[in-house]
């Protein structure tokens, strides 16, 4: 009966090994989506780490145009990206190669903002912030 129960044991400690390697694999992925702050978020940032997938859309036709940010971890700006007109999106990811394959395992700020006059004078409003891991 011993044996019984130290196999039994071994089974489930077992299993809860295999489980624990499953979860920790599949949350490499990393991402999500960012609107801007204003009181009916006019601007969209989406990014999927798998294959370093940012987008960038303008949500409303009110003038502003989205403009997105990937900014290294030392606070340099690495690439933006603008959507402008209502609905539109704009997309870049690693197979675009150089600045736009971000560094697996590296944390960027991603940021997504509403510019006014399109001419990415610094004029942004309603700035929002998160970091994901590449």
């Amino acid at each position: 009966m011993r044996i019984k129960g130290m196999l039994r044991a071994a089974g489930v400690m077992a299993a809860a090994v295999v489980v624990a390697v499953a979860t920790a694999t599949g949350a490499h992925a990393d991402g999500g989506d960012l609107w801007t702050d204003d009181g009916d978020p006019g601007g969209k940032l989406s990014f999927n780490s798998d294959g370093d997938k940012t987008k960038v859309c303008d949500e409303q036709a009110d003038g502003w145009s989205a403009i997105g940010y990937v900014i290294n971890p030392n606070g340099n700006t690495r690439y933006k990206i603008r959507a402008r007109g209502d609905g539109n999106c704009n997309e870049r990811s690693a197979d675009d190669g150089g600045r736009y394959n971000l560094a697996d395992g590296t944390k960027y700020t991603f940021r997504i903002c509403l510019d006014h006059d399109g001419a990415g004078t610094g004029d942004d409003r309603f700035c929002d912030n998160h970091k994901w891991r590449a």
